[in-house]
């Protein structure tokens, strides 16, 4: 429950952040803050696949003091990690002002170099904390983010100042206070030893590199439909887009609420009663979270439009049927989050890379497809079979593992 609450506040943020460049800048602003936040889970993608997946997965098998070691020795890659990113988006920033100088995401692209510290420093911070179960520190720590966040954007909305830029330079400023006041309180849980950089980064990287697979294409997948529109159609298609993905968002605190509990929870059950342990465990969160997403979509289906209309504004509406696809597209996606916990904590990781390669597979043909004819309604269409795509491929790769550990017993 404290994951759940802890997940509304940052889901609950980030919709309210969304909803206000939205509704107080407009349709173009909304598709530039989108973009922009497609380039931001790019980057930290890998800082979640290449660290904090890997320490969730194997520190519970260590001692105290190896603990507090790899921990150190984890923040050390994720430092490292952020420098090489901040490098790769300036590179990509210097490409876009020598071809397309005249775009308006070039700006806030440099304005991501700047902050992008700041806003990893927070993403490592939550996921440390959840490895750790510490569910009460993840909740400080995100809502002290909610706090400043929301409170300098309600002042940038009451001086009509309110812009995709405005909203990332709140959002970089809550987010590095906190995280620096987070890394000030727990220094104690970093014991730094340099000869270990090395070996756990080997480590890391090793188990990894599944995962940094499996995380890039379904960021890829799920800003895919972004980039097309923006590119064939215009920033406003891309912002109204972005809209109805908002509104289908409401379900993220309960989806990511539940799978921030479940990754570690398998992680430990499988490294204490084997893969029969972590099997009950996920297939236990799998169908709580379907049968609340199957009532969530319905609810989505029959109210959307008007939801949008509600959150918005008017110029936002007429999408309904885009709206209730969406809906039913968070089922599969609650399936492949609670099983995609199941195989990276059965050591199992190539088959999220696989699964999520053939769902963007399927969403890049479907949308190519349909963009031009049905334009959102086809986007939301190609998306959601990639959704499904995924979430088969998963559960018969996680029934297959399962199988195979238990003739192995035998």
């Amino acid at each position: 429950m404290m994951s759940l609450i802890d997940q509304v506040v940052v889901s609950g943020t980030r919709f309210a952040t969304t909803v206000m460049v939205g509704r107080f800048g407009s349709e173009s602003e909304l598709g530039y803050y989108s973009l922009a936040f497609s380039v931001f889970v790019l980057l930290v993608s890998f800082q979640e696949s290449l660290v904090s997946v890997p320490y969730t997965v194997f520190v519970k098998r260590l001692s105290a003091d190896d603990q507090r070691k790899y921990a150190a020795s984890s923040l050390g890659q994720s430092i490292g990690l952020n420098g090489l990113a901040m490098l790769v988006l300036a590179a990509t920033c210097v490409i876009v002002q020598v071809t397309r100088p005249a775009t308006g995401l070039l700006g806030l692209l440099w304005l991501l170099v700047l902050l992008l510290p700041f806003l990893m420093l927070r993403e490592f911070a939550r996921r440390f904390a959840f490895a750790h179960l510490r569910v009460a520190t993840a909740m400080a720590l995100d809502v002290a983010v909610s706090v400043l966040q929301l409170g300098g954007l309600a002042m940038l909305a009451l001086q009509d100042q309110m812009d995709a830029t405005g909203a990332y330079l709140v959002s970089g400023g809550a987010a590095g206070i906190a995280g620096l006041a987070w890394l000030f309180f727990v220094r104690s849980d970093f014991q730094w030893d340099r000869t270990r950089l090395r070996t756990d980064w080997i480590k890391n990287s090793s188990f990894g590199k599944w995962v940094v697979g499996a995380h890039l294409t379904s960021v890829l997948h799920m800003y895919f439909a972004h980039w097309l529109l923006a590119a064939i159609i215009s920033e406003r298609a891309t912002g109204i887009y972005a809209a109805c993905m908002t509104v289908v968002m409401l379900a993220n605190p309960f989806i990511l609420g539940m799978s921030n509990v479940l990754s570690p929870k398998a992680a430990h059950a499988f490294a204490a009663g084997g893969a029969a342990a972590a099997n009950r465990l996920v297939w236990r969160f799998t169908a709580v979270m379907v049968t609340v997403l199957l009532v969530f979509a319905v609810l989505v289906g029959v109210f959307g439009n008007a939801l949008i209309v509600w959150i918005f504004d008017e110029q936002y509406g007429g999408h309904g049927v885009a709206v209730a696809v969406l809906g039913f597209g968070t089922v599969a996606s609650g399936v492949s989050y609670a099983i995609s916990s199941g195989l990276r904590a059965i050591n199992r990781p190539a088959a999220n890379f696989w699964a999520a390669t053939w769902g963007l597979v399927a969403t890049v043909a479907i949308s190519s497809a349909l963009v031009h004819s049905m334009t959102i309604l086809g986007m939301t269409i190609g998306l959601v079979s990639g959704f499904y795509v995924t979430a088969i491929y998963r559960v018969l790769a996680f029934r297959a593992a399962i199988n195979e550990y238990a003739a192995s017993s035998e």
